[in-house]
């Protein structure tokens, strides 16, 4: 079979179906989730209120207009949305970037695709399960001064319980899920209201959504750090089919999602913008900004709010490892049921419709890699920001990759689908995503702290992810022609 995408015939857009067909029944997953359910899914990943209280001083530290960057960047996803969605009413098959690469770029690329989608999400799901527990411990030494426990029991713990919730359906993820975003948008949400009705020491300012704060030397870094706490969005399309009408429900998903995450970090920052001062924020955020959420909560809400929110940080950092080892299992599922991995773990559990045998595969994995870690020792902290570091590269690198796919896919076969979305959105998307990837890449220290070697190794671990399934698909086109047909969910 030629890879050529121009000698294909090309599925329309119309004759797509609640669930389309796999190349195997027994491998077929099974769901019923509607929007709301995968939206909550999908959003719990992004961890809201672990971005609020951890991640937005950050980036308040490299400017006052963190507030119009979030909005900036939300459009900027949106587009993103627009190409990754038009993909998914054209390739109506399961597999998300791994399919898509594959559509626009051809199979060693899709493969490549797929192993970056696998290291790119496993070193996400690693730091998920680090810090949780670290903030387990946090939580206890603030009730309990002097209690000294170690940080990877409470780890190990949470892990286990999102493993043992992976096994079974999506949908009964989806509810434990809900329940917890719920809980934390309202808990932000109230702080925010509280902070505008207030107004801090200098009162409400228009100043942090002024388009002109964007015209710094920190540009660069300050759209780097909004870009990367949208990670989550993208994985709607993972859970095609397992969701109703995925033709439908994928792209409003997605789109919700974004809107969503714009306007929740957008107002948030400004919250906290606030609580410190337009003038004087991006020093105090600069100054400690792991304690300017707490301090604002404690200042303006008392410290029963802020041992709230420290429970909270608990339970949204256990949704965000739920949805990552869920989204891991099924992007192992899709190599399996294409014969990359062994396809004894693509069998789907009869009653739950879950992909259980990758679920427990993954967990299993992932156990090893924790115990690894453990038994090294070293900076828990540290462990978790290497992790993330390469988590958060290896996205952008993986957005990037995916954008150029859908440019080259929809310039080589017509689905009716607009100009605007097909190209002139996606394009917009790369180059946006192209410079987050530049400044991260010359910037990698503000990821990771470590060395000049350290860094350059984790800089490449997304690149050499590639490498390996471009060299794994090749060898199995010379070695295994039927496998190597399959990749990328194929059904043609």
């Amino acid at each position: 079979m030629n890879d050529n995408p121009k000698t294909k015939t090309v599925p329309s857009p119309e004759r797509v179906d609640d669930h389309d067909v796999s190349p195997a029944g027994s491998y077929q997953l099974r769901g019923r989730m509607g929007t709301v359910g995968l939206l909550f899914t999908v959003l719990a990943f992004t961890a809201p209120l672990g971005v609020v209280f951890g991640f937005v001083s950050v980036n308040i530290s490299f400017g006052i207009g963190v507030p119009i960057a979030f909005i900036a960047v939300a459009v900027l996803m949106a587009l993103f949305a627009a190409g990754f969605t038009a993909m998914t009413k054209a390739v109506p098959r399961a597999g998300a970037f791994y399919t898509y690469i594959r559509e626009g770029l051809g199979r060693p690329a899709g493969l490549g695709g797929s192993f970056l989608a696998l290291v790119t999400y496993g070193f996400n799901v690693v730091s998920c399960i680090v810090v949780s527990g670290i903030s387990v411990n946090n939580l206890l030494r603030a009730f309990a001064t002097g209690l000294d426990t170690p940080w990877w029991l409470w780890s190990l713990i949470m892990f286990a319980a999102a493993w043992i919730l992976s096994y079974f359906s999506v949908e009964l993820s989806a509810k434990v899920l809900s329940v917890i975003l719920v809980i934390e948008v309202t808990v932000v949400s109230i702080f925010d209201i509280v902070m505008f009705v207030n107004g801090g020491p200098e009162g409400n300012s228009v100043e942090p959504w002024n388009p002109a704060n964007l015209i710094t030397p920190s540009i660069g870094v300050l759209l780097l750090f909004s870009i990367g706490v949208f990670n989550g969005f993208e994985a709607t399309a993972v859970y095609r089919d397992e969701v109703r009408k995925p033709s439908v429900t994928i792209p409003r998903a997605t789109f919700i999602a974004v809107i969503f995450l714009g306007v929740f970090y957008a107002i948030s920052a400004y919250g906290l913008i606030l609580s410190a001062g337009t003038s004087n924020a991006v020093d105090v955020a600069a100054g400690d900004p792991a304690a300017m959420m707490p301090n604002a909560l404690i200042q303006y809400l008392g410290v029963w709010a802020n041992q709230i929110v420290s429970v909270l940080i608990v339970t949204s950092y256990f949704a965000s490892g739920l949805s990552l080892q869920n989204i891991l299992s099924r992007y192992t599922h899709s190599l399996a049921v294409d014969g990359i991995f062994p396809r004894s773990i693509a069998k789907v559990h009869d009653k739950h419709g879950s992909p259980h045998r990758a679920a427990v595969t993954v967990g299993a994995v992932l156990l090893i890699v924790m115990i690894v870690l453990i038994a090294k020792g070293g900076d828990p902290n540290g462990l978790y920001a290497a992790a993330a570091g390469v988590a958060f590269y290896g996205m952008l690198l993986l957005l990037a990759f995916t954008a150029i796919a859908i440019i080259v896919y929809f310039r080589r076969n017509s689905h009716g689908i607009s100009f605007w979305r097909t190209l002139i959105a996606p394009t917009v998307a790369l180059i946006g995503i192209g410079f987050a990837l530049i400044t991260a890449s010359f910037n990698m220290e503000l990821l990771v702290t470590g060395g000049p070697v350290l860094l350059t190794i984790l800089l490449l671990i997304p690149y050499l992810s590639i490498i390996v399934g471009v060299i794994t698909a090749v060898v199995l086109r010379r070695r295994n022609p039927d496998t190597y047909q399959r990749i990328g969910r194929a059904v043609d």
